[in-house]
């Protein structure tokens, strides 16, 4: 039968059992991607950039009570009576918090709000698996007899292009002729392919910097932080 405490005049209520969560036997082990991709997915929590200077004091909204206090101080693993809105879990508050306070080097708060949107999904940043810059018509027109690429005339271009050419009609009048070409581009570029790897590495190095502070520190309570990351390169792996 479950004990009942009266503390600061709020019921809560302790299962037969239980232990102060943060220093149990059984903590759950979770790579620091499986970790934010529970706690900004399954725990639905949000970045609160307004505890970033101090992310070791969360307070989440309507959670500054006694009991939230004491739950927060003491982890004794209590559940209080009561219906309403249920507030994340204290381990995915706390590795929120750490989110919110990467530094700029990190990436800053556009990478942290970057890091939410693709925990919730289950997702990495696309770092443009199989592209390779091809050459590619500018631009394509089309007509009644379908489509083709859109060409240009050769003068145009100045030095770099040819004059229009001279002949002869069938009425013996000399004529200029266009010499015609096609504006072609490189698409994707190697700017664009080098800018989203970029993007990539620094999102790792995001998720190393946050799973290595909870792991060291051990700040969570029931998720012990692994050294598991994701592929650092994946690119390489796929040219291999």
């Amino acid at each position: 039968m479950a004990k009942v405490f009266d503390v600061t005049n709020v019921k809560v209520s302790v299962a037969p059992g239980m232990y102060p969560v943060g220093r149990a036997s059984g903590m759950r082990e979770l790579s620091i991607e499986a970790a934010l991709r529970w706690a900004f997915g399954s725990e639905c929590a949000r970045i609160d950039f307004d505890e970033e200077t101090d992310p070791d004091s969360f307070v989440g909204s309507g959670s500054s009570d006694s009991v939230w206090k004491l739950m927060q101080r003491g982890r004794i693993g209590c559940r209080v009576d009561g219906g309403g809105f249920s507030p994340p879990s204290d381990d995915a508050q706390m590795i929120v918090s750490q989110v919110a306070a990467l530094d700029v080097g990190c990436g800053g708060r556009k990478m942290a709000i970057q890091i939410a949107q693709l925990s919730r999904v289950g997702m990495r940043p696309d770092w443009m698996p199989g592209a390779r810059p091809r050459c590619v018509a500018e631009d394509w027109r089309g007509n009644r007899h379908g489509g083709g690429a859109a060409m240009a005339d050769a003068k145009d271009l100045g030095a770099q292009g040819w004059p229009s050419m001279e002949r002869r009609n069938r009425k013996g009048v000399v004529v200029r002729d266009p010499v015609r070409y096609c504006p072609v581009i490189y698409t994707p570029t190697a700017r664009t392919i080098a800018a989203a790897r970029r993007n990539y590495l620094q999102w790792w190095g995001a998720l190393l910097e946050v799973g290595s502070y909870l792991r060291l520190t051990g700040v969570l309570g029931g998720i012990k932080i692994t050294s598991a990351m994701p592929p650092m390169h994946p690119w390489r792996e796929e040219s291999s």
